[in-house]
């Protein structure tokens, strides 16, 4: 298992769904993992912590547009547990949670991102 001592995760889960899996597995990987409900609290959140990496459901709804800009304007990376609609092209579908954090993904362009080794 890839180690992911000292890197801060934060996981916005507004069901409850995914959220204690991907804590507990975060966590057996050396990371620290916050959960919050939603996107106002984790904006609380980025401004009280250092977050190395922000996990969320895919959305394209005004605030979720806005919360992603505002993460990119940060330079933190964004990761979404689920999958945007199909009429949107991407090279592989995407199955189950992914997870990726900084050091552990490279942008490639817009639409497409490599692991790393």
């Amino acid at each position: 298992m890839t180690s992911l001592k000292d890197l801060s995760i934060l996981i916005v889960d507004p069901n409850g769904e995914a959220a204690f899996g991907l804590r507990q597995s975060f966590i057996a990987a050396g990371a620290k993992a916050h959960v919050v409900e939603s996107l106002a609290f984790a904006e609380r959140l980025l401004e009280a912590k250092t977050i190395d990496a922000v996990v969320l459901p895919y959305s394209q709804d005004p605030l979720t547009v806005s919360f992603c800009r505002s993460l990119a304007m940060r330079n933190i990376p964004s990761v979404f547990t689920s999958e945007p609609p199909a009429r949107y092209p991407t090279r592989n579908r995407l199955s189950g949670a992914i997870i990726a954090v900084k050091g552990l993904i490279a942008e490639n362009d817009l639409r497409t991102y490599q692991p790393l080794n």
